[in-house]
C-alpha cells in the first residue's frame, strides 16, 4: 500500500467493485478497503437490470457475466392464480433487452476478480478502521495497528450502516414500512427459464424469478416478519395461494427481510462522497437497489475525473433525484403487492397497465430505464 490515493473507497460491495472498476480504467490511483475476509456466499440481490449491463460492457466484463446468467425476457402477470397478462422486454430499446439474474456471489467475484486484472494490489480486505482524520488536502484512515493510508478524496460505499456517512455528519432521513416477505432459492420446476411470475391477489404478492442455470427465486409477502423461515413455510404458502410450489427438498436458501426506505441528506460533503446502499436505500420489491448504486458509480467516476465545483453539485442533485426515483418506482411495486385488494380491483388496474400505452412505462419501471 501506498500512503498517498487520489481516491480511497470504504466498502467492496458491487458498488465499490464497479466504481474501482471504472477508476482504473480512468488511470486515477485508487484504494479500496474492505473489512470483510471475503466476498459474501449469501444470493441476495440477483436482478441485473440493462443500464448495469451497458456498465459491464463499458468495463469489458458484459460477456462473463452474460455466461453466469439467465436472461428473462418476459414477465407474466396472474391475478388471484388467473393469467391476465405480460410485458415483452423485448420492446424495450436497450442493446440487452432483457433483465438478468445471477447470484450476487458470483456477480461480486467476478467483479474482483476483474478489478486486480485492471489494477493488481488495489484491494485490502480483512482490516478494522480505528478512525479518520480530516488534512489540510484530503484525508488519513488508520487501519489494523494503526497504519495510515491517505487520499485526497473519501468515498463511502459502506452500506446502510456508512460509517463514512456516520463521519462526515450527513443524515439519513427515511423510515421502515411494515411489509415484510420471505424468500427462498429452489431448482427450478416451472420449466421456461425466459419468464418471470408475479402473482397479485388478496393475501399478497407472490413472485418468482429463474436464476443462474438452474435455480428460481419465490419471494412471498407475509403478514408478519418470519426470523428463520423454513422452506416447507414458504412451499406451504405458495401451494395454498396459487396451487403450485417448488420441491422443498431443492431448497439452497431461505431468509426473510422488512423493507425501508431512506435518503441521505446529501452525497457530497467536503472531499467525501456517498454511493450506493450509504446513499440511499429503497424496497428489494422490483430489484433496483444494487442497479442504482452502479449507476451512481458511473457518474461519480466522471466527478472524480473532473472534480469541479459543478460536477460535484450536479452529481449530488442527479443521484438523489434518481433515487428518489427508484424509490417511487420500488414503492408502487411493493403497494401493488400488498394483501387485501379487491380481486376485481386488480384485474381492472392490471389490464390497464398491461393492455394500454400505460405498458411501455411499466416495462420502463421494471427495467430502470431513464434512471442512468
Amino acid at each position: 500500500m501506498k500512503n498517498d490515493y487520489d481516491c480511497i473507497i470504504i466498502g467492496a460491495g458491487p458498488t465499490g467493485l464497479m466504481l474501482g472498476c471504472l477508476l482504473a480504467i480512468k488511470g486515477l490511483n485508487f484504494i479500496i478497503l474492505e473489512k470483510r475476509a471475503g466476498v459474501s456466499k449469501h444470493s441476495r440481490s440477483i436482478g441485473i437490470h440493462p443500464p448495469s449491463i451497458s456498465l459491464f460492457q463499458k468495463i469489458g466484463l458484459e460477456e462473463k457475466l452474460l455466461n453466469f446468467g439467465n436472461r428473462i425476457t418476459t414477465g407474466h402477470a396472474y391475478v388471484e392464480n388467473k393469467f391476465v397478462g405480460e410485458i415483452s422486454f423485448s420492446e424495450l430499446n436497450h442493446p440487452y433487452p432483457f433483465i438478468l439474474t445471477v447470484s450476487q456471489s458470483i456477480t461480486e467475484s467476478l467483479l474482483e476478480t476483474h478489478l486486480l486484472s485492471l489494477k493488481a494490489d488495489c484491494l485490502v480486505r480483512n482490516f478494522d478502521i480505528s478512525g479518520i482524520k480530516r488534512l489540510t488536502n484530503g484525508f488519513s484512515v488508520s487501519i489494523n495497528d494503526n497504519k495510515k493510508i491517505t487520499g485526497k478524496y473519501l468515498i463511502g460505499c459502506d452500506g446502510k450502516n456508512s460509517f463514512v456517512r456516520e463521519f462526515a455528519n450527513i443524515s439519513f432521513v427515511g423510515k421502515p414500512y411494515s411489509d415484510t416477505y420471505i424468500m427462498g432459492d429452489f431448482e427450478d420446476n416451472l420449466g421456461n427459464r425466459s419468464i418471470a411470475e408475479v402473482h397479485l391477489g388478496s393475501n399478497g404478492l407472490i413472485e418468482s424469478f429463474p436464476h443462474g442455470k438452474n435455480k428460481r427465486r419465490w419471494v412471498i409477502k407475509t403478514h408478519t416478519l418470519h426470523e428463520n423461515p423454513e422452506p416447507e413455510l414458504l412451499v406451504d404458502m405458495t401451494r395454498k395461494r396459487i396451487g403450485k410450489a417448488p420441491d422443498v427438498s431443492t431448497n439452497s436458501m431461505m431468509s426473510s427481510f422488512g423493507v425501508e426506505r431512506y435518503l441521505a441528506e446529501k452525497m457530497y460533503e467536503d472531499g467525501v462522497f456517498l454511493a450506493g446502499d450509504a446513499a440511499h436505500i429503497i424496497s428489494p420489491i422490483g430489484g433496483q437497489g444494487m442497479n442504482l448504486g452502479w449507476l451512481d458509480s458511473a457518474d461519480l467516476v466522471n466527478v472524480l475525473a473532473a472534480p469541479t465545483e459543478q460536477n460535484v453539485q450536479n452529481y449530488n442533485n442527479k443521484r438523489r433525484s434518481k433515487a428518489r426515483e427508484a424509490a417511487n418506482r420500488a414503492f408502487f411495486n411493493m403497494y401493488m403487492g400488498r394483501s387485501g385488494w379487491k380481486t376485481p380491483v386488480l384485474n381492472i388496474g392490471v389490464g390497464l397497465m398491461l393492455k394500454t400505452p400505460l405498458q411501455k412505462k411499466l416495462i420502463k419501471m421494471f427495467t430502470m430505464d431513464g434512471l442512468q
